[in-house]
């Protein structure tokens, strides 16, 4: 295969991903998120920390599927592009898509170090994890966030570069030169190295931690309530590490990609090597977009309790639709004489079958 078919092949994937993923992510990432949402903004939902997080978590990323992958599909598909050629909404898409990819996988963090404090033995740290300090963690994180990328707002510029088709095409980009390598830099850090390394430690943290209190317990009675707390927990922590294995796998291309960019951004480049970063790329922002729009689909195959939620939302809905539930579990009539009786049971039965024994005759027998 020569330089020009491996360039049109390129291309073509290119053109069908940015064709099909975008939809796909929009119409499931809005479902999802909409799910997400309800679900954790129930009363018995909100005195769960965890709950206050991925809400939290929710919201950014259906900035991130409205903000960035909408208008990027529009962009690819329509030509309709209303952030390359003003400078104001580029520099605003721009601050609302990167703070909202870092928000999201710090949110997560956030959850996997509740999980943490929740399951240790020391009830010092177990009193850390409320509603009132997961608000108060929430509002901080963000501002702080806010100040890091509050630098988008000023030095990001629209910019003109070839495309992989030899075209000229605007782009909104950080300015040239040193600021352009911190900007880069400072996403790898804060959105594909740090939180998925942090979340890694504390998802092992918490496993030592379920392990050990379950060695604790002796008693019967408390080691069925622990085990019913240790079950919740493990759950809690399946789902954490599902989304901490996705988050590791699609956070990482993005900031990689656009590092690389940056650093060859002075090169010559032969008209294969801009078709492959240009494929790279698209790879890599198609990732970070699906990472953004799936986690109610992960909650629901890693929760069990999760799809049980799901399942009385599901019944919510049908019964006001059409007031039947849909997802109402059969009852089974079981005949009683099929059943078979326990010991006592079976004495009752006996004693009741037996003759009964006259011990007092009366004077006409005598």
């Amino acid at each position: 295969m020569n330089d020009t078919q491996i360039i049109t092949t390129l291309n073509s994937i290119s053109l069908h991903l940015s064709q099909i993923l975008p939809i796909i992510f929009l119409i499931a990432g809005t479902f999802g998120h909409i799910c997400n949402i309800i679900i954790f903004s129930k009363r018995s939902q909100r005195t769960n920390p965890i709950s206050v997080y991925f809400l939290s978590g929710t919201i950014v990323n259906l900035i991130v599927l409205y903000f960035g992958v909408l208008t990027r599909y529009l962009q690819d598909i329509y030509n309709i592009d209303p952030v390359n050629n003003n400078t104001i909404a580029c520099r605003i898409r721009s601050f609302l898509v990167y703070l909202s990819f870092s928000l999201s996988n710090w949110y997560i963090l956030l959850a996997t170090i509740d999980r943490y404090l929740i399951s240790s033995n020391d009830n010092h740290r177990r009193q850390l994890s409320t509603i009132r300090n997961a608000y108060r963690t929430i509002g901080f994180l963000t501002i702080v966030f806010c100040l890091f990328y509050f630098h988008i707002l000023i030095l990001y510029n629209i910019q003109t570069f070839e495309n992989s088709f030899m075209h000229l095409q605007n782009y909104c980009y950080p300015q040239r030169g040193p600021y352009r390598i911190f900007s880069d830099i400072q996403l790898l850090l804060q959105f594909s190295l740090l939180p998925p390394i942090l979340m890694s430690i504390f998802v092992i943290l918490i496993m030592r931690n379920i392990h050990a209190s379950h060695k604790r317990i002796a008693n019967a009675v408390v080691a069925h309530h622990h085990a019913r707390i240790i079950k919740r927990d493990i759950q809690l922590s399946k789902m954490l590490l599902l989304q901490v294995m996705i988050t590791i796998i699609c956070s990482l291309p993005l900031a990689v990609s656009q590092l690389l960019t940056t650093m060859t951004l002075t090169w010559t480049k032969t008209v294969l090597r801009l078709t492959i970063e240009s494929f790279f790329s698209q790879i890599a922002r198609q990732l970070a977009f699906f990472n953004c729009s799936i986690s109610f689909y992960l909650y629901t195959l890693a929760g069990s309790q999760f799809r049980l939620e799901i399942r009385q939302l599901i019944n919510r809905l049908t019964m006001f639709l059409c007031h039947k539930r849909l997802l109402e579990k059969r009852r089974i009539r079981i005949n009683p004489e099929l059943v078979v009786p326990n010991a006592q049971e079976l004495a009752a039965r006996q004693q009741q079958q037996a003759p009964k024994i006259d011990l007092n005759p009366n004077e006409e027998d005598s």
